[in-house]
């Protein structure tokens, strides 16, 4: 089986390893190393599934073959923390992490890599998913959606059909965004909000329905 690292150390990066090793229960698939920091000082520490094993420079300077995890939950540091992982040549893979309940046809769900779908997601039919992206418990993606890398869905959040998303979005727990509107780049997606309207690059968006904090 192939070796398989978490990077990151937080709540979000013992949840991707809960959800790796659920997915080994189904179909063994990697022999799970231990989590990697951001820094040295917690090498050693026990986060319960695994130890902290080294930190990125550690992890980048040994010639380890590996499968990697992202385990960070904002979406612009997401995107940092893979940075020199992604430069480092094809040493590094980065799979698609599907827990065994979420309902997706692959030939209907078109993927990049490195997303994790969590327990309790569906999605439906001609959707375009980037790179990196987190659809955490229960969330749904409806028929054409479109979405960017590096995005970060809270648990139980709808989209719609024909709904496009760009890259580095974090959209709250229990948010709902509508048929056919487009949320930007770098946007924010408040807790239980409803988006009614499109959503510019870099806004914060709350209530129901959504509008643009003052």
């Amino acid at each position: 089986m192939r070796p398989l690292y978490i990077i990151g150390t937080g709540g979000l990066a013992r949840e991707m390893a809960q959800l790796a090793l659920q997915i080994n229960d189904a179909r063994p698939t990697w022999d799970f190393v231990g989590f990697v920091s951001a820094s040295s000082p917690d090498a050693g520490l026990d986060l319960g599934f695994a130890r902290v094993v080294g930190d990125d420079a550690w992890l980048l300077a040994s010639d380890v073959e590996a499968d990697l995890v992202i385990g960070i939950g904002t979406p612009q540091h997401r995107a940092r923390g893979l940075e020199r992982y992604l430069s480092a040549g094809a040493r590094f893979t980065y799979p698609n992490l599907i827990h065994p309940t979420a309902l997706l046809d692959s030939r209907l769900v078109q993927l990049g890599i490195g997303n994790a779908i969590t327990a309790g997601c569906i999605l439906t039919t001609d959707i375009q998913l980037g790179d990196f992206n987190l659809f955490n418990l229960q969330t749904t993606v409806g028929h054409d959606a479109r979405i960017g890398n590096y995005n970060v869905f809270n648990p139980s959040v709808n989209v719609s059909g024909g709904v496009t998303i760009g890259d580095r979005v974090l959209v709250g727990t229990g948010a709902q965004i509508l048929e056919g509107r487009e949320i930007g780049s770098d946007a924010t997606v408040g807790a239980g909000a409803v988006v009614t309207r499109n959503a510019a690059a870099g806004t914060t968006v709350v209530g129901v329905p959504a509008k643009p904090m003052a």
